[in-house]
């Protein structure tokens, strides 16, 4: 009725395809997925689960939120009619999707993983 074009599914076996189709993603705030929306500069509407250990998720969510990469909808506030209007909201707002995925790709760090394997042979050779 909204004209959205939407796909719900329980798994992805492409990610990246995913992430290059969608233009503002719902979803959980795991690390990884924090990580690939960076990566990927896409703006996304994060509901931490709330039963993660030390509520790490919202965390990891507000991480994106303060740098206006996302917007954090806590679980316990999650009904559909706030959920549409936040769709609707940021869906009818190209500049603010935009600027979501700007402020995503901005705390991508691509060259983490190389970065980290550099300090653990650093370590290792300083033992």
């Amino acid at each position: 009725a909204a004209g959205v074009e939407a796909e719900l599914v329980p798994f992805i076996d492409d990610m990246a395809a995913a992430y290059a189709w969608a233009d503002l993603v719902v979803c959980r705030a795991g690390a990884l997925t924090v990580a690939e929306l960076a990566a990927a500069g896409v703006g996304a509407i994060l509901v931490p689960y709330p039963h993660a250990v030390d509520d790490h998720q919202t965390a990891n969510a507000r991480y994106l939120a303060d740098a206006g990469a996302a917007e954090l909808l806590p679980q316990s506030r999650l009904t559909a009619e706030r959920l549409a209007e936040c769709l609707a909201r940021l869906l009818g707002d190209r500049d603010r999707q935009r600027a979501m995925a700007q402020a995503a790709r901005a705390r991508a760090m691509p060259e983490a993983a190389r970065r980290v394997a550099e300090i653990c042979l650093e370590g290792r050779a300083a033992v």
